[in-house]
């Protein structure tokens, strides 16, 4: 009789260390930031890397919305004929049928390039289309990692050519406001020039240096590597300034990120970190 009490007792009082231990994890990893404000969770590409379907795609982009993540990171460049798509590498052939690079080719060339993947039929998307079908575009954010092609003959060309285009889809879609733009401090210096209203995200290790280079040109903040820290985020944001971090791709680097008080988060695994924060959307059926 009394074998069985203890046997009771000691039960619930691992039950009970345990749901603390659980509500203590909820509480240090608050998704409240220096700010007063949610962390945003941006899908890095989309739903991820390990996601069954290729990043930088309308196939990716929409299931990590559908989720409730607040956006995503995606990487552009823009074709010869200067429409803006999504695509992250410099060479065409390394993940799709075709080969060159997407400056060297029309949209009308490109847009025929499908991604080798586990679901046929997925292709290279403009940004124009994946902004036209998605329907509460104004609520979402997007950061757009610009990859420069330096191989072309006037590579301060392209980058104009290239900031033109964005601005093209922004002014289209009123969504300067919800459009990032990350670079190097020449390039966002640039994007200045040419009348850009965006937030600007500097390149960069969290560094003293590159929070004197945010302060003197008035860029919004630091994107950065999760190991990219020389100082902490708090000397960054008694400037004002906000950080942005790549790419955490499990739970447990998804909590690192966040005791490094990150602001926007783009993260490889958008899944866990919605859940921890009780925002993940599980009336979405994820394709």
């Amino acid at each position: 009789m009394h074998s069985n009490i203890k046997k009771t007792f000691a039960f619930f009082i691992t039950m009970f260390s345990i749901l603390f231990i659980v509500s203590c994890e909820k509480r240090n990893n608050s998704d409240d930031t220096y700010f007063g404000s949610k962390i945003m969770i941006l899908g890095h590409r989309g739903m991820g890397s390990y996601y069954k379907k290729p990043g930088n795609t309308y196939e990716s982009i929409v299931p990590a919305i559908g989720i409730g993540a607040d956006g995503c990171e995606v990487d552009v460049q823009i074709t010869k004929d200067s429409i803006l798509v999504f695509f992250h590498d410099g060479e065409l052939n390394s993940t799709t049928t075709c080969n060159g690079r997407i400056y060297e080719s029309t949209w009308a060339e490109i847009k025929q390039c499908k991604y080798y993947a586990l679901e046929n039929n997925i292709f290279i998307s403009s940004v124009d289309d994946v902004f036209n079908n998605i329907h509460n575009l104004a609520n979402l954010y997007f950061s757009f990692d610009s990859k420069i092609d330096y191989l072309v003959a006037d590579p301060e060309e392209y980058q104009n050519q290239l900031l033109r285009a964005i601005k093209r889809i922004c002014d289209k879609y009123n969504v300067s406001d919800n459009v990032f733009i990350e670079g190097n401090a020449q390039y966002l210096r640039k994007a200045r020039q040419l009348g850009f209203t965006n937030k600007l995200f500097l390149s960069g290790v969290v560094s003293q240096a590159n929070i004197d280079t945010c302060i003197n040109n008035s860029f919004f903040g630091i994107c950065t590597q999760m190991e990219n820290f020389e100082i902490d985020a708090d000397s960054a944001h008694k400037k004002g300034l906000y950080i942005m971090s790549y790419t955490p791709n499990n739970y447990y680097s998804n909590v690192i990120a966040i005791k490094k008080k990150i602001d926007i988060l783009q993260t490889d695994d958008p899944i866990s970190i919605l859940k921890l924060f009780d925002r993940y959307n599980y009336e979405y059926i994820i394709p």
